[in-house]
């Protein structure tokens, strides 16, 4: 982990409202799923900088990018820097996906497509091409869909069937276990809004997947101090502790680590 100011290079548009903030390097090895911890270097609107994926890197590590959607003064504020500014990134952080399984199916919905980049990557140098499932409520709001052409078998959803497979990415996959393009026995990738990965989960479970899960938990410090981030968990990893903090045993869960709170 290290802390730094990185210029930013340039901002590039990926529809949607979204975009990719390149940042100048050193940026350190980092694996898909780990993540930074982001703020401006001047002028930062709120108390506590805002975690994000490593959405892609240069093989000499020369730049980096992260995909960032302004929602909120912080993200906004990101995403109004100018070439030349400063943005101080600390990490990488957090644990990665498994690096164990050779194909992947991979669900992303919305800004959850940010760790996917880099494992596409990975997988292409390696001679593999990994299958990505992209949901979106419009072919506009899937952002960042070009940057996988060439990289990916690419299956895309979107809710008003402008563009893909109509409906939601959860239909998508139940349509491809239908059709046998999806198999029991396979391992699921996912990413995206808690609702979207509640969903991706209790399709899995039935159906013989198992599923790894990266989280988008509300984090303060990105590496255990404050213990902001905590999630209810069961299973070996944790040894009997009942809580787990995102930001060092997360963001990627396996699925059945995860205790969900009855209503």
């Amino acid at each position: 982990m290290q802390t730094k100011v990185h210029k930013l290079l340039r901002r590039r548009d990926l529809g949607g409202g979204s975009y990719a903030l390149e940042v100048e390097g050193p940026i350190p090895s980092t694996q898909p799923g780990q993540f930074y911890m982001l703020r401006t270097e001047r002028c930062w609107p709120v108390q506590l900088p805002r975690p994000f994926s490593l959405y892609d890197r240069a093989p000499d590590g020369s730049w980096g990018s992260f995909l960032v959607k302004p929602v909120g003064e912080g993200t906004r504020a990101l995403c109004d820097q100018q070439p030349g500014e400063g943005i101080v990134c600390t990490g990488p952080l957090g644990q990665p996906f498994p690096r164990d399984f050779a194909d992947p199916v991979c669900i992303a919905g919305g800004v959850g497509l940010a760790p996917f980049l880099l494992l596409a990557r990975q997988a292409k140098a390696q001679g593999r091409t990994l299958r990505l499932l992209f949901g979106g409520r419009t072919r506009e709001m899937l952002s960042g869909i070009d940057d996988f052409a060439g990289l990916v078998r690419m299956h895309a959803s979107t809710d008003d069937g402008s563009f893909g497979f109509r409906g939601r990415v959860t239909a998508l996959l139940d349509d491809m276990l239908q059709k046998g393009e999806v198999k029991a026995g396979e391992i699921v990738f996912c990413c995206g809004p808690d609702p979207m990965m509640e969903a991706v989960a209790a399709l899995c479970e039935p159906r013989g997947l198992r599923c790894f899960l990266s989280l988008e938990t509300y984090m303060a410090c990105g590496y255990g101090v404050c213990n902001g981030c905590t999630v209810r968990v069961q299973g070996p990893r944790f040894k009997g502790w009942p809580f787990s903090r995102t930001c060092m045993e997360g963001p990627v869960y396996e699925a059945c680590e995860l205790v969900h709170d009855a209503h």
